[in-house]
């Protein structure tokens, strides 16, 4: 796209404004980072896109503090799911009275960043930095990986910035350890080039359902230990009968489970209870049966 058919179109008044992206693996604290940039107010003016792989936006959901395509969150920040496509959610901000002060995107766990910025400098916003979320306390064992071991590797092509998570999970001396490791790997890989589009290839799934009934803490604790290795992450907001008044953030990420002590946010509405579960695994998995796993209660494909 050339700078006359950027000026003519749309989204002309986005044009030069500054933008980041923000990838990492499932599971590496993206959503963490940017919740806790926004409760800085780090963000004042900003439009932030979230890209999740669910067909359900779990983490948008987490976010976002309203329903609608574009949601305000206050001090003139605005947010926008990208389930219709990275044109589709720049045009919604091109319709607003005020362009953002800066355009920070949330790429997808299986997205490569660097493709995503390619496509924001050909819509014509000015690229910033591309800063990846690296979880420390799993980098090894995902980049050496049988089936998504490319991708992490790849997820580091073009990018400006590291932010290591999952620190505070580790010894000290295991976690610089860790950091060496890879810094070694990245001065290993330093000449090889980004690779064509044309090898991308399906690596994950997604599959999601609607909770449509209450389930006990310890039925979905002995669900997420019952999922098997093919399963990269399991994530939503769940209906608890320990917790009837709103949902509760779940999250599996390897063998880490996380599952909040009280609901995150009251219900939209009192008739409106109902959870959202999706399930993350490699393209290679049989066809979904997790949901036969939990206890007898009303799950629908979403």
């Amino acid at each position: 796209m050339n700078d006359v058919s950027v000026n003519q179109s749309p989204l002309g008044r986005l044009r030069g404004v500054p933008a980041t992206v923000v990838g990492g693996y499932l599971g590496s604290g993206k959503t963490t980072l940017i919740n806790g940039w926004l409760r800085d107010g780090a963000c004042q003016g900003w439009a932030l896109l979230v890209n999740d792989l669910g067909s359900i936006n779990v983490d948008a959901e987490r976010l976002r503090q309203g329903d609608g395509r574009v949601v305000e969150l206050g001090g003139g920040c605005v947010c926008c799911t990208l389930r219709d496509g990275l044109g589709a959610a720049l045009l919604e901000l091109a319709k607003r009275d005020q362009p953002p002060a800066h355009v920070l995107i949330e790429a997808s766990g299986m997205a490569v960043p660097e493709r995503l910025a390619g496509q924001l400098s050909l819509h014509g916003l000015a690229l910033v930095r591309v800063l990846l979320v690296v979880d420390l306390e799993r980098i090894e064992a995902l980049w050496h990986d049988r089936w998504v071991g490319e991708l992490v590797q790849q997820q580091f092509e073009g990018v400006d910035l590291l932010q290591f998570s999952k620190r505070d999970l580790l010894t000290p001396p295991e976690a610089e350890r860790r950091e060496q490791w890879l810094h070694q790997q990245l001065d290993a890989s330093g000449q090889r080039t980004s690779p064509p589009l044309h090898r991308e290839r399906q690596l994950a799934r997604s599959d999601s359902w609607l909770q449509l009934e209450p389930l006990e803490r310890s039925q979905v604790l002995a669900w997420a230990a019952q999922l098997g290795p093919e399963v990269l992450r399991a994530k939503g907001e769940l209906w608890l009968a320990e917790a009837p008044d709103g949902p509760v953030s779940f999250d599996r990420v390897g063998d880490r489970v996380s599952l909040a002590a009280a609901p995150s946010r009251p219900w939209s509405a009192p008739l409106q209870r109902r959870g959202q579960l999706v399930v993350i695994s490699r393209a290679s998995a049989q066809a979904p049966h997790w949901p036969s796993l939990l206890p007898s209660t009303r799950l629908i494909p979403a």
